[in-house]
């Protein structure tokens, strides 16, 4: 991040672009807060209950503490050798407090076998799990709606050809930016994160994390209709930096190309664009498939935040984030 904070330094990005831009937060309680994750253990995030006798019993958002007796807290405590061997298992779980309802301690038995039903996920597991502690790394702005959620149904179509969906995201890393072009100050926005992620594309690659930056139409955006592929390319012409490297583009396909059978993921978790509310959006998947980061809008600049405008600081923290926690 030295590298990108030194070339950021140099001059706002923003006299580079040309635009405009105010500061907006996104105000709301985070989803999965932190009182949900301090008892530690490992996360349920999805359960899709395949090959697992017993699983219906447990919930998304289940902390499980032991198995077999032996305390856990990361997903490899839980690997498949282990949690789906076709034997009996036992998992001593706690469930927060939901409503009424307050904090429960449980023990349940499950016998589970991996599975083929996710395609090309090999030996689906039948629990996605994170560890609660890496859970609970992203700061209360980064937990929006999608936060905890396993690898969601989506169709992406790349803007240089070729179509992506929830499951090819299963196994690796991902940052995806999502971004509107309604208004200036969204423009002024996507052109800056553009940059910043030229910038950090070759850092995040090293640290296996991937970019899809992705223009959608957001809910609130009934006047301005989404670019198409040449518009796409065209705006990362016009904004990028020329000296460095492309970052993969993406978005959401138009009412021809679109085919709900391509948009596929952990069916029954959730969709990403339903749940897309305020541009930009970024998204941090990890390798297991579980979204670590949601954030929404521009958040407010520290004092002694190292960037240049409220837009790099929110792409900034996002990136160091992909590379030191993800």
């Amino acid at each position: 991040m030295k590298k990108i904070l030194s070339a950021l330094g140099l001059a706002s990005l923003l006299a580079v672009s040309g635009l405009s831009l105010a500061a907006c937060e996104v105000s709301g309680q985070p989803t999965v807060p932190s009182a949900n994750l301090e008892k530690g253990g490992v996360y349920v995030a999805y359960n899709n209950k395949y090959e697992c006798t017993g699983c219906d019993q447990i919930q998304k958002g289940d902390l499980i503490l032991a198995m077999n007796g032996s305390p856990v807290s990361t997903r490899a405590d839980l690997r498949l050798s282990k949690l789906a061997s076709g034997e009996p298992v036992k998992l001593n779980l706690w469930r927060p407090p939901v409503k009424d309802t307050p904090a429960q301690e449980l023990e349940v038995e499950i016998t589970a076998k991996p599975h083929s039903k996710l395609p090309p996920i090999e030996e689906g597991p039948p629990l996605f799990l994170v560890g609660a502690s890496k859970l609970n790394a992203a700061p209360d702005w980064a937990r929006k709606t999608l936060f905890g959620h396993a690898s969601v149904a989506t169709m992406l179509v790349n803007a240089n050809g070729g179509i992506t969906d929830g499951r090819q995201l299963y196994g690796k890393k991902h940052m995806l930016v999502f971004w509107d072009w309604a208004t200036r100050e969204e423009q002024a926005q996507a052109a800056e994160m553009l940059q910043v992620l030229q910038l950090a594309q070759a850092d995040l690659n090293a640290a296996g994390v991937d970019i899809l930056f992705t223009h959608i139409q957001f809910p609130g955006n009934d006047r301005v209709r989404p670019m198409n592929d040449g518009q796409i390319r065209d705006f990362h012409k016009t904004h990028g930096k020329k000296e460095l490297a492309d970052i993969p583009l993406y978005r959401f396909p138009n009412s021809t190309e679109y085919n709900k059978a391509r948009e596929i993921g952990l069916e029954g978790s959730t969709t990403y664009i339903e749940y897309l509310r305020a541009s930009p959006s970024i998204i941090l998947l990890d390798e297991g498939g579980i979204v670590r980061w949601h954030s929404e809008g521009i958040q407010t600049m520290p004092a002694d935040a190292q960037a240049n405008s409220p837009t790099q600081y929110t792409i900034i923290e996002a990136i160091k984030f992909a590379q030191k926690s993800l």
